[in-house]
């Protein structure tokens, strides 16, 4: 099938160059366009699919002999990723001079866990003679559980790529296509041993984005199933943990109205709004919401500084900003703003158009508009740390996993 083909060539370039193609700098640019290209390629093609119906395992997913073989590799992976983990904690220790993210989420977890839930937002004196946290609640507040049970608050990011890693793994079937299956599995184990073994990307001993890479995963999933609780709730996670799906929502409210899918409507509407009580307002109130809406516009400064201070950050890794350069942080930043809204309202309307109008019958035009959005988004970021780019790479591996599976037949999670 032409479209599984296309579909596992643009996953195979996508993971490359955001891996191995990055090991020498100078391809740093071409990977950077690839990557780009890739993203797009991915959320385009995933139109001409069936719409996907994704469906919960059942008794039998349990007894299938294959899918026991399955198990066998997620638990070894599961061994494989505490052995690299904890090869990372003891030679990263976490140190906010090194990387402040982790030592502002673990005072942020231990105020939330001595129960101090005013003061979690208020100033942090240890840490650069005193830094106000921004980090948003469903980024840090899976954070908590590592802290109460005292454990180094990085095994919540390898908890989190280990789900994401097992979910592509279970969805996988390589006996509908041998030949693409090999390819994906290549392309898998690259983005692994990438993450697991290279110091260039960072993840894992700096960062907290294994939470935004699974929520934005379990996102990918409820799309699949259609399942529009479920969709309100991965959404309002993803938005209250990384921004990048800012201008997917209203682009999808509206493919939602435009579709006369108003109960759907209704039940996204509903379960966002309770995500935000229950995460924001009720127990921090309007007082971080300000702080929220003010962040997009200190990047500029940010830019500037990181641009002054480490300009090797923009060579080395993804991203547009090595060709605006210093001297258009301004015009990357709004260009970033207009085109993470336009570019998805632009794309769902164009779909329904193409499908009320000229009978395309296009389907997947939700997933395929976030996919479009998170590659907008991260390519045209101000200032693109590696670590922020592996969320989409994640998105595609559970919708090539999907597809390249897909067989004529209503998809089950048990392949």
């Amino acid at each position: 099938m032409l479209q599984k083909r296309i579909l596992t060539a643009a996953f195979f370039i996508e993971i490359l160059s955001a891996t191995y193609l990055l090991a020498n700098s100078d391809f740093a640019a071409l990977a950077s366009v690839l990557y780009f290209i890739s993203g797009l390629a991915i959320a385009i093609v995933i139109l001409f699919f069936p719409q996907a119906k994704l469906r919960l395992p059942n008794k039998s997913f349990f007894t299938d002999t294959f899918n026991g073989y399955k198990f066998s590799a997620i638990a070894i992976m599961g061994v494989m990723m505490c052995h690299f983990g904890m090869r990372f904690m003891e030679d990263a220790p976490l140190d906010f001079h090194d990387s402040d993210m982790l030592p502002i989420i673990k005072v942020m977890s231990q105020r939330f866990v001595a129960g101090h839930w005013s003061k979690v937002y208020d100033i942090i004196p240890n840490i650069w003679q005193g830094i106000k946290p921004i980090y948003l609640p469903a980024m840090w507040l899976p954070f908590t559980a590592a802290e109460w049970l005292h454990i180094d608050i990085r095994w919540m990011t390898i908890m989190a790529l280990f789900l994401a890693f097992s979910l592509a793994i279970l969805l996988w079937n390589p006996f509908a296509s041998k030949r693409l299956s090999l390819t994906y599995k290549v392309s898998v184990f690259m983005l692994f041993w990438w993450l697991f073994t290279n110091d260039s990307a960072g993840l894992i001993p700096y960062t907290e984005e294994g939470v935004v890479i699974i929520n934005y995963v379990w996102l990918t999933l409820a799309l699949l199933t259609e399942n529009y609780l479920l969709i309100g709730i991965a959404a309002s996670l993803c938005l209250l943990s990384r921004y990048a799906l800012v201008g997917w929502l209203p682009a999808m409210l509206v493919l939602l109205y435009v579709q006369g899918k108003k109960k759907q409507w209704i039940h996204l509407k509903i379960s966002g709004i309770v995500c935000f009580l229950v995460l924001v307002l009720l127990p921090f109130g309007w007082g971080i919401i300000k702080d929220f809406i003010s962040l997009p516009g200190a990047y500029i400064n940010f830019a500037a500084r990181v641009w002054h201070d480490g300009p090797h950050v923009f060579y080395i890794s993804l991203g547009f900003a090595k060709f605006f350069g210093p001297t258009h942080i301004a015009m990357q930043h709004y260009l970033l703003i207009t085109l993470s809204f336009v570019v998805p309202m632009v794309f769902v309307l164009f779909c329904a158009w193409a499908n009320f109008k000229k009978k395309a019958n296009l389907h997947n035009i939700a997933l395929a508009a976030l996919k479009i959005a998170l590659v907008i988004f991260y390519t045209f970021i101000d200032v693109p740390y590696l670590y922020l780019f592996y969320t989409s790479p994640f998105i595609s591996c559970i919708i090539v996993s999907y597809w390249v599976s897909y067989q004529e037949k209503e998809a089950v999670i048990a392949g």
